[in-house]
């Protein structure tokens, strides 16, 4: 999905957005050619295979895994949308989502490997 966010730290490939109230350090492969404190617009992707497991915890929340590119994603997965409702919201491959109908409209913890974003 995509995003108005402001950057708050770049490190090579690794930047830190601001989108709402919610700060993300995702992996940026082709290069950012913006500034910190600049608004823009970043399209946020998450990568590679996906965990996906019912969660008791009714929270919504981003939670960085120590300093690495992981997080645990926290939210109720929407199957017909192919989203998780978060903190903001992320779109998810339906091909990802084909075995887990059963857990449409209820409380899920994500686990992904890395965000990814590309700025516009």
């Amino acid at each position: 999905m995509k995003y108005d966010c402001e950057i708050i730290n770049i490190v090579e490939d690794e930047v830190t957005v601001r989108i709402g109230d919610a700060c993300i350090t995702g992996f940026v492969n082709c290069g950012i050619m913006k500034k910190i404190g600049q608004e823009a617009i970043v399209e946020v992707l998450l990568y590679d295979d996906l965990e996906i497991a019912q969660c008791d915890e009714k929270k919504l929340s981003i939670e960085r895994k120590n300093q690495t590119f992981e997080y645990s994603l926290f939210g109720i997965l929407d199957i017909d949308r192919g989203i998780l409702k978060s903190v903001i919201n992320f779109e998810i491959d339906k091909e990802e989502l084909y075995d887990y109908g059963y857990l449409d409209g209820k409380q899920v913890k994500i686990d992904v490997l890395r965000i990814d974003l590309d700025f516009e």
